[in-house]
């Protein structure tokens, strides 16, 4: 946003979607919070164009809507990881990918999940939440990630870097009996929806469901696969009503008891607010699995 105006209307901005800590004063319309909850939210000044509701201040305004209780537990770092993740792969799972919201006992799915790059922060809580769902959660990214994200639910981890991964994914799924017409891809650059594509035509066959972070890189979009574009911020508009189930209800219950955990893992940027500028540098030259985190003091 800094580099390309992206979004953010009016400058001066504060950015920042992502906050954790504990409310200090609340609406006179809002039931479900008191004063002194700790808490996890999107900030939103993406789409409400207002400055008070950037996360890199030391007060923010969060919509009730888009909160969530934090255990005791649970730091306001590791808290901080949240917001942006679980309205981005909340989005995507129950909007674009037409999955039923959990209200009901789960059955589970006969299909398997591609969650391609799922070492990120989207990444991850997508891997949790289709894992939660019953998916059998095939996942691309960096070796020195697979571990990790087998520790946290996915299913199978391959190598994005490997040439006949796709080939694999596909006879990974084929051998387990989850053939794959669903697809988050997280990063949306270079070949890799072109590759998600691949394999829910390959696996899945026609009238699979591919969802993508950004747009379709390249023209000529596949025939037979149902392409769109996810949006994280839908959570407090176009889709509220879900986004208000995804923060008041699943993500605090999930947090509670333990089947949604902090990830990836966190690095502090020191220097408090100071150092908000030097966690948007590093991002900006590249992060692996890593959730960079700026305390307020």
């Amino acid at each position: 946003m800094q580099d390309f105006n992206f979004l953010i209307k009016e400058y001066p901005a504060v950015l920042g979607s992502d906050s954790c800590g504990v409310v200090a004063a609340i609406g006179s319309s809002v039931t479900k919070f008191k004063v002194g909850d700790r808490v996890t939210g999107f900030a939103g000044v993406i789409y409400i164009q207002d400055i008070d509701h950037g996360a890199f201040q030391t007060f923010t305004v969060l919509k009730d809507i888009a909160s969530s209780k934090i255990p005791d537990s649970m730091s306001f770092e590791e808290g901080s990881v949240f917001p942006m993740a679980i309205a981005t792969s909340g989005m995507a799972l129950f909007v674009d990918l037409g999955i039923p919201r959990p209200t009901q006992p789960i059955t589970p799915p006969s299909s398997g999940l591609l969650v391609w790059g799922a070492s990120s922060s989207i990444g991850t809580a997508t891997v949790q939440i289709a894992k939660n769902l019953g998916f059998k959660v095939f996942a691309t990214a960096s070796p020195t990630h697979h571990d990790y994200l087998k520790s946290i639910g996915a299913f199978e981890v391959f190598d994005y870097h490997d040439s006949s991964v796709v080939d694999k994914i596909v006879a990974s799924a084929k051998d387990h009996g989850a053939p794959i017409s669903l697809a988050f891809d997280t990063i949306t650059e270079g070949d890799t929806a072109k590759r998600s594509a691949e394999v829910i035509l390959s696996s899945g066959g026609q009238g699979g469901k591919l969802v993508l972070a950004n747009a379709w890189p390249e023209s000529g979009k596949p025939e037979g696969l149902q392409v769109s574009q996810t949006m994280a911020y839908w959570h407090a508009t176009d889709q509220a009503e879900i986004g208000e189930w995804l923060f008041n209800d699943y993500l605090e219950k999930a947090l509670a008891n333990g089947t949604i955990v902090p990830a990836p893992k966190i690095e502090v940027i020191p220097g408090g607010l100071s150092g908000a500028q030097t966690a948007l540098d590093k991002l900006k030259a590249g992060v692996s699995g890593r959730k960079l985190v700026v305390k307020v003091d």
